[in-house]
């Protein structure tokens, strides 16, 4: 084989690997058999929820896992999912640009895959999806989303159809916001090694308290020195240069 075709071949092979979907980001489903269940967890006094067949069709989630809704706690549900970049290895595949909306071809809130593999410190979207849904107790959920330095909070979040977000699917079904498809609760700073924390914690105690299907966390890439660390790093520089001047 000429030395020519070789070096095609190879420039081939580097393209479809480039362009093939890999793991990119790290789910974690609440039904036992999901991506990432063993990630899943309760907070307070809760320490089991009610389950349905009903599931997302949220692209990447397992089809037929189903979904969570309420809890046994004495006063408000709360689900906690657990992350740690590095240890938790990426489990679920998106390629560069594929839209995270629903299995059936609609936008939902419209967000775009990274492509990123995940595990490094830096930048990560964080997402959440639940079903359909129109008996929810409104408001149904706060969050609290844990990072370097002040957690990210949303409060009062109404999961069921339209509260997160417009409808997207023309037909029967409901794609929009969170139901059905990916919704970004925030972007956060996260470090390798260190475990991070999504608490979903019920505003009321209805039956119906809060739903969830999946949360997700989306590496976006390094993150970005502040001005103040960019100043130190160029005085050390000059300092470097001044002393082997000297």
């Amino acid at each position: 084989m000429s030395l020519k075709r070789t070096t095609i071949l190879l420039a081939l092979a580097a393209l479809l690997r480039i362009a093939a979907p890999a793991d990119a980001a790290f789910m974690i489903e609440t039904r036992s058999g999901g991506k990432g269940f063993a990630n899943f967890g309760y907070g307070g006094d809760t320490t089991s929820s009610s389950t349905t067949t009903t599931g997302t069709a949220a692209v990447g989630t397992t089809a037929g896992i189903g979904s969570v809704f309420g809890g046994n706690a004495s006063a408000k549900d709360i689900y906690v999912f657990k992350y740690t970049p590095g240890a938790d290895a990426d489990n679920a595949t998106y390629a560069t640009g594929a839209i995270l909306g629903s299995t059936t071809g609609f936008p939902g809130q419209g967000n775009v895959a990274t492509g990123l593999a995940g595990g490094a410190s830096g930048i990560y979207n964080v997402y959440f999806t639940v079903p359909e849904s129109t008996n929810v107790a409104n408001p149904s959920s706060d969050f609290t989303i844990t990072q370097n330095g002040p957690s990210t909070v949303l409060t009062g979040v109404n999961l069921n159809n339209g509260g997160t977000g417009p409808d997207t699917d023309p037909g029967s079904a409901f794609v929009g916001g969170a139901n059905n498809a990916w919704f970004k609760l925030a972007t956060v700073t996260l470090n390798a090694g260190t475990q991070y924390t999504v608490t979903q914690q019920a505003y009321g105690t209805t039956f119906v308290s809060q739903r969830a299907a999946a949360v997700m966390f989306e590496f976006v890439g390094p993150a970005v020195p502040e001005p103040a660390t960019f100043g130190l790093a160029a005085m050390g520089i000059i300092g470097l240069v001044l002393a082997r001047r000297r």
